[in-house]
C-alpha cells in the first residue's frame, strides 16, 4: 500500500473512532443536533416515520433494518424499490404538509424550511429532524449516525458506517495507487446552457480524488456555473455528469475539442447515488472510469 493510501485509511479510522462505534444500549428520550445547529428531543422510539426529505433518508432507514417503521416518502424517481407501494408525501423539494399531518407520524426526516413546511409540521406537534447539507462522505456518516440514534439502531448505525468506510478503504487502496488523471464532475440541465462545475466542498470533488483523479475545477468553490470556453481551456481527460445529461455535454458544438469529449470519455453517474449509501459503489465506478485495465 503506498503512503498516500495509507494517510487516506488513517483518516477514515480517524472519522469512525470520532462516530464512536463501541455498540452501546441506547435508551430514550435521546438528542441529536439537527441542520440549524438545534437539539431535537425524541422521546420514545419512532415507529411511525415519515421521509420527506431526499432519499438518503430512506435508504438509512432500510439499511438500517427499519423499513416497517416508514409509512410515506417524497416522491423521487431514486427511491429504493422497497418503498415503491408507499404513500407519497409529494416531492422533496415541496412536501405537502396536509398529507403527513393527516399520516400521524411521530418522526419527519428531510422537511426543510422551503414554504414554511417544517415550521408548520413542528407547530402541529411532529418532531421533524433534518441533517446537514452532504458535502462529503463524513457528512454521510454523520447522517447514518443521526438517524441511527433517533431510530434507536446506534449500534446499526455504526455497523453501517464501518461496511461503507471499509469498502471505500479497499477501493482506495487502488485507485491512489494509479496516476492521477483530469477530470471534471459536471451538471448541465440543457444544451444550450453553461454547465455547474462541482468545486471545493462538494462532495463530488472528494470522490474525483478519492477514486484517483484531479479536478481542473477544485479551485472554485461549490457548484458555479462555469463558462464553455472554461472547460475548453482547462480541457478535462474525463467528465462525469449525471446519465439524463451526457448528451447535453457531448452534443455542445462549442465543446467538441474538449479531451474527454473526443475520446469518448464523459460517463454517466447518478446524481442520487453520489450522496446515498451507495457510495461506496459510486466511487468504484468513477475509479475504473477514470483507469479503465488494459
Amino acid at each position: 500500500m503506498t503512503t498516500k493510501a495509507w494517510k487516506v485509511v488513517s483518516a477514515l479510522v480517524v472519522v469512525l473512532v470520532l462516530f464512536g462505534l463501541v455498540a452501546a444500549a441506547q435508551p430514550y428520550p435521546v438528542t441529536v443536533t439537527d441542520d440549524r445547529g438545534r437539539a431535537i428531543k425524541i422521546e420514545q422510539q419512532p415507529n411511525r416515520v415519515v421521509v420527506a426529505g431526499i432519499p438518503l433518508y430512506t435508504e438509512i432507514v432500510i439499511d438500517l433494518g427499519a423499513v416497517d417503521r416508514l409509512i410515506a416518502v417524497a416522491k423521487s424517481p431514486d427511491n429504493p424499490p422497497q418503498v415503491a407501494k408507499l404513500p407519497s408525501v409529494g416531492p422533496s423539494f415541496s412536501p405537502n404538509v396536509e398529507v403527513i399531518i393527516s399520516l400521524k407520524p411521530d418522526l419527519v426526516l428531510g422537511a426543510g424550511d422551503w414554504g414554511g413546511v417544517r415550521g408548520k409540521l413542528e407547530s402541529a406537534g411532529i418532531t421533524v429532524l433534518t441533517t446537514p447539507l452532504i458535502g462529503g462522505i463524513p457528512d454521510i456518516f454523520s447522517t447514518i449516525r443521526t438517524v441511527g440514534i433517533a431510530l434507536g439502531l446506534k449500534e446499526q448505525a455504526d455497523a453501517l458506517i464501518g461496511h461503507i468506510a471499509e469498502k471505500i478503504v479497499t477501493i482506495e487502496t487502488t485507485t491512489l495507487a494509479e496516476k492521477p488523471v483530469r477530470a471534471a464532475f459536471l451538471y448541465a440541465s440543457a444544451p444550450d446552457t453553461s454547465p455547474y462545475a462541482a468545486g471545493s466542498g462538494a462532495i463530488e470533488n472528494e470522490l474525483l480524488l478519492r477514486a484517483g483523479g484531479v479536478n481542473v475545477f477544485r479551485d472554485v468553490q461549490g457548484f458555479p456555473q462555469v463558462s464553455l470556453e472554461e472547460i475548453v481551456s482547462r480541457d478535462p481527460k474525463v467528465i462525469f455528469t449525471d446519465p439524463s445529461q451526457i448528451e447535453n455535454i457531448t452534443a455542445n458544438p462549442l465543446l467538441k475539442t474538449v479531451s474527454a469529449i473526443k475520446n469518448g470519455r464523459v460517463y454517466g453517474i447518478n446524481a442520487a447515488w453520489v450522496t446515498s449509501t451507495n457510495v461506496a459503489e459510486v466511487l468504484k465506478q468513477m475509479g475504473e472510469f477514470l483507469h479503465p485495465k488494459k
